[in-house]
């Protein structure tokens, strides 16, 4: 890595190496390639290694894809409804949207049998 590496944070750094490798990385592999790349001493190795490692928690440019390792959040595919054509998204949510609400009125409506009565009279029986 050359001058230019070293003048970049150590956040776009990490992006840049993600990028250029198009695949996941250990954090820990890909935090030592920023720190040597940066050149940082190795007595503050391990703080430099935490204070990256926060900056990559808080960067959205990242996602975490476990098992220890990170990639980029543009790699990550797009949501879709299942089934749907692209240009129905809009129409396809307000549906989803109704029906859910209607599924919780439903269930939020008490049945005959949960309250014993079996219609709304305000007579006596």
């Amino acid at each position: 890595m050359g001058a230019a590496e070293q003048a970049m944070s150590g956040v776009d750094l990490a992006y840049k190496i993600l990028k250029e490798r198009k695949t996941n990385a250990y954090f820990r592999d890909l935090l030592s390639e920023v720190l040597t790349a940066k050149m940082v001493p190795a007595r503050l190795m391990m703080h430099a290694m935490a204070e990256l490692h926060t900056q990559i928690n808080m960067d959205s440019r990242f996602a975490f894809k476990g098992q220890g390792k990170w990639g980029l959040t543009e790699w990550a595919p797009l949501p879709r409804a299942s089934g749907k054509s692209e240009n129905s998204e809009g129409t396809v949510l307000e549906v989803e949207v109704l029906l859910r609400r209607a599924k919780l009125q439903d269930v939020q409506q008490p049945d005959e049998i949960e309250t014993g009565l079996q219609g709304e009279s305000d007579e006596p029986a």
